[in-house]
């Protein structure tokens, strides 16, 4: 996917083409007698009765006679010995032998070639005059679009190593907030063989004691959510928006084309950063309420770059789509059963990954200990597609498993996927990515998906609900 900077390179062969349009306009404009330039026009008094002129030599036919002491506009002084001014409306010439200078006149632009028509009000603007400014404007929009190219690879390059400084007391929240949820699974690493009976009563008397638990660490769970979803989702986010309006990754918005690049600018500010910034928002803070009482953790998943983008990359957004854009899907490996890993530590994500690692806000659900799981599930975990441990986990009502991975020496959460069921779940939100390569946050062409706005995540949360009722019947 691309960086900014390899963005920028597709964008070259269009920046040439239009800067040499603007060279070619500058040199016609450029033709007349002299390039359009501001003159500050001088108000000059007669100091004989003067003959006005159409022209600046004694050969050209006289036009008036003005007394002495009249007062004349001067807006050119390029023609030797004659001034071209502006006397009742008209442009005449004069010779300067005969004016005398009063004041500076007001302040205006025009060429030498089209003169002023307005005596007092300055000149009205020229064809060329026009012109002019629309270039400028055009060279300057490009100018800035290049520097604001380089101040945002810059942002997104020092914007992680600064958010890890700020983010050390969240971690540490995040990290409380796991291990004061299950105090005990440092002591349930292992399954014993022969305990299944022993270990099912462990787990439903665990399961009693994670209550007082969850209504002690509220306070933790808001202060998590409320940091996570709206301080660093938000405007992370928002980068990406900005970066869309600066960057567009669709052709049919500028992404080749100059033209259509500084004519959509409205248009991009209005659909990125006012639509879809107020869509994240609001989503932002129904995540905040929502993760406040239904336990969530900042969890990390590692990956490539191209998976991490299309993943979290909005359908429909940029022209670079297809059928896996927006979704989760099983990978390979699945050692402790089929489903979507998240690790608790990002040294454990890094070890997955290729590339990239998605930092995400994971609601885990009901969590099987792996540990205290029958013998027989704990036992088909360690090899590929332990198929074992998802089907018994999904059919006695778990939706995720957490497995201390002994040869490895960490903990590892998967996300129970049975044919892909969560892959639009609400159940994981992504925050922002990581581009280890160059140690960035990975730019998500049109930004991410919005996990709350979509039919299947309400379809999810009444099947969720209707499961947990049955629980309180």
């Amino acid at each position: 996917m691309d960086t900014f900077l390899e963005a920028r390179q597709r964008t070259k062969c269009a920046d040439r083409h239009i800067t040499f349009i603007m060279l070619i306009m500058m040199a016609l404009i450029a033709t007349p007698q002299k390039l359009v330039a501001e003159i500050t026009p001088e108000w000059h008094a007669t100091t004989t009765d003067l003959n006005l002129r159409y022209g600046p030599s004694t050969s050209y036919s006289k036009c008036v006679t003005v007394a002495r002491g009249t007062e004349l506009l001067v807006i050119d002084k390029s023609y030797g010995n004659w001034y071209k001014v502006v006397f009742m409306g008209d442009t005449l010439y004069a010779s300067s032998k005969y004016l005398s200078y009063r004041r500076t006149g007001e302040r205006t632009g025009m060429s030498s070639a089209e003169g002023g028509r307005k005596a007092g009000n300055g000149s009205s603007p020229s064809l060329l005059g026009i012109l002019w400014t629309i270039v400028w404007n055009v060279a300057l929009l490009w100018f800035f679009r290049w520097l604001l190219v380089v101040a945002l690879d810059l942002f997104a390059r020092f914007t992680y190593k600064a958010y890890w400084i700020v983010n050390l007391p969240f971690y540490f929240l995040n990290w409380l907030q796991r291990w004061l949820s299950k105090p005990w699974r440092v002591l349930y690493k292992y399954n014993g063989r022969y305990r299944d009976g022993e270990n099912r009563s462990k787990r439903q008397m665990l399961e009693l004691s994670q209550i007082p638990l969850y209504i002690l660490l509220t306070p933790v769970r808001c202060a998590n959510a409320f940091y996570y979803n709206i301080v660093v989702h938000v405007g992370l986010e928002m980068f990406n928006y900005v970066v869309e309006v600066i960057l567009p990754s669709k052709e049919s918005e500028g992404a080749d084309n100059t033209l259509l690049w500084i004519v959509l600018i409205p248009w991009r500010i209005l659909r990125y950063v006012v639509f879809h910034g107020t869509l994240t928002v609001v989503e932002s803070f129904v995540w905040t309420a929502i993760d406040t009482f239904l336990p969530a953790l900042t969890l990390f998943h590692g990956t490539s770059i191209s998976a991490s983008v299309c993943i979290t990359q909005s359908p429909g957004r940029t022209e670079f789509n297809n059928w896996l854009t927006g979704v989760w899907n099983v990978g390979r490996g699945n050692y402790a059963g089929n489903g979507i890993y998240f690790a608790p530590e990002r040294s454990t994500a890094l070890h997955y990954s290729s590339g990239a690692l998605i930092i995400c806000r994971v609601t885990l659900g009901r969590v099987l200990d792996l540990g205290l799981a029958p013998y027989h599930v704990y036992a088909a975990c360690g090899i590929p597609n332990a198929l074992v441990a998802t089907k018994w986990g999904l059919d006695n009502g778990y939706t995720t498993g957490e497995w201390w991975r002994g040869d490895r020496g960490w903990w590892e959460y998967c996300m129970y996927d049975w044919q892909n069921k969560y892959n639009e779940s609400w159940r994981i939100r992504p925050l922002f990515v990581l581009n280890i390569d160059d140690g960035r946050i990975q730019r998500i062409p049109g930004g991410m998906h919005h996990w709350l706005f979509r039919l299947s995540v309400f379809e999810d949360f009444g099947l969720t609900l209707s499961k947990w009722s049955k629980y309180f019947e």
